[in-house]
């Protein structure tokens, strides 16, 4: 063993970081082991990486997310600018997102809450009966930051699944929220292809039938698709449930129809109504 290396228990203790946490960012690349047993499979670290420890431990402190704490280690000369950017740009952030501590406060019947809807209004609310459809899904938690990604490459495994299986499938999918997913909330999120023919499970993918049911929705278009805008959308759809004494009939979802397109309905904001 190298001189000066400890086990990951007497690291975490000098540290300061949780063993969760040190092998979280041992998987993501900031903080990895000198040496790995190869029969016991234990971690070994350098008191030498002390210091990047304490790092990304003053930058968590910050709610920095774990890619961008990677840019700053990696800006060896400019760490300091590198932070203010990212604070500079996480306090933009937080006022753009005004129309999310307003759906909060309305949703939770704050009286003074205003419900700043955008372009969308209750009367965007499409209620329409939506018959059973049998979908290929998986299902896992996901960072705000990694949703996109995720979705994406999600999207790309179901259909590889069905080409394997001869089964046949239209440009239509959406993504279910069975938790929240943000800045402390990580779902998990189910992403769901309809399909037609027949077809066994295998690996994460899941085959299920989606039941008939009832479901509002609010169409949204590639321009008011992105953050914030898209809030609005929610905003108005939980104001139609509550204006109309209707209860949930399932987790929160986003139906993507066609395929992406700069114009018309590119997604729907939608909730199964009991």
């Amino acid at each position: 063993m190298a001189d000066g290396a400890v086990t990951i228990g007497e690291f975490a203790r000098r540290s300061g970081l949780s063993l969760k946490a040190l092998r979280l960012y041992d998987a993501r690349g900031l903080l990895e082991p000198v040496r790995v047993d190869p029969d016991s499979g234990y971690r070994y670290y350098d008191l030498g990486q002390l210091d990047r420890a304490h790092t990304i431990s003053l930058l968590r402190r910050l709610e920095m997310p774990l890619g961008t704490i990677a840019d700053v280690l990696a800006a060896s000369n400019g760490q300091a600018a590198a932070i203010r950017s990212w604070w500079d740009g996480r306090q933009r952030e937080l006022t753009e997102r005004g129309p999310e501590l307003d759906l909060v406060l309305h949703v939770l019947g704050e009286p003074d809450a205003p419900a700043r809807t955008g372009r969308f209004g209750v009367d965007d609310v499409v209620v329409e009966a939506m018959g059973p459809r049998t979908v290929a899904s998986v299902r896992h938690h996901v960072l705000q930051e990694d949703l996109v990604a995720s979705l994406t490459s999600d999207v790309v495994e179901l259909r590889a699944f069905l080409d394997a299986g001869g089964a046949t499938y239209g440009p239509e999918f959406w993504v279910l929220f069975h938790g929240a997913v943000g800045f402390d909330g990580d779902g998990p999120i189910e992403t769901c292809v309809p399909y037609e023919g027949a077809i066994a499970p295998a690996g994460a993918v899941t085959l299920r039938e989606e039941p008939a049911q009832i479901v509002a929705h609010v169409p949204v278009t590639a321009a008011d698709c992105r953050y914030p805008e898209i809030i609005g959308a929610y905003v108005a759809l939980e104001t139609w449930f509550v204006s109309r004494g209707r209860a949930h009939g399932g987790p929160e979802r986003e139906i993507y129809p066609v395929p992406w397109s700069d114009e018309g309905v590119v997604v729907h904001v939608a909730r199964p109504v009991s």
